[in-house]
């Protein structure tokens, strides 16, 4: 069906973003949380991705801080889904799934990370270990002076 990475990625994306703006759509937010709606920044950052794709280097900046902005904001919103007292409401039943599913989406892309830091943390200390290693056995340097008998 796609032969490339880029529409792979592509796919997934606009799948997230389609699934995260129902996620918005389908929720109440008191007034003191009205900041935490993403309905804004999800249309900017779908605004910039043309740009983005185009190789802009602003666009691209702003794109990941927004990214990061919506991140946030939508495990913030999960979790005050799952917090007694229900500060957030669902409008739908299928807004309550599409939360879900983007929390354990959240959930398993934190997983890979942390999966990624310990590993390159592991082949750091290793190397380092190495290094120490070799350095402690390597035979010391001979003197100069016996060598040239200048």
């Amino acid at each position: 069906m796609f032969d490339r990475n880029d529409d792979w990625l592509e796919l997934v994306l606009n799948k997230g973003f389609h699934m995260l703006k129902h996620f918005i759509a389908g929720i109440e937010l008191p007034s003191w949380l009205a900041p935490l709606s993403m309905l804004g920044l999800l249309t900017v950052l779908i605004k910039l991705l043309p740009s983005i794709n185009k190789g802009s280097i602003l666009a691209g900046i702003g794109g990941y801080l927004l990214l990061g902005v919506l991140i946030v904001n939508a495990l913030a919103l999960s979790l005050f889904l799952f917090l007694p007292g229900k500060l957030v409401t669902f409008k739908s039943s299928s807004a309550a799934q599409a939360g879900v599913t983007l929390l354990k989406l959240l959930m398993m892309g934190s997983l890979v990370g942390l999966k990624n830091l310990l590993v390159l943390t592991l082949q750091i200390v290793f190397d380092l270990a190495m290094l120490i290693i070799a350095a402690l056995t390597y035979p010391p340097r001979q003197s100069t002076s016996h060598l040239n008998p200048c």
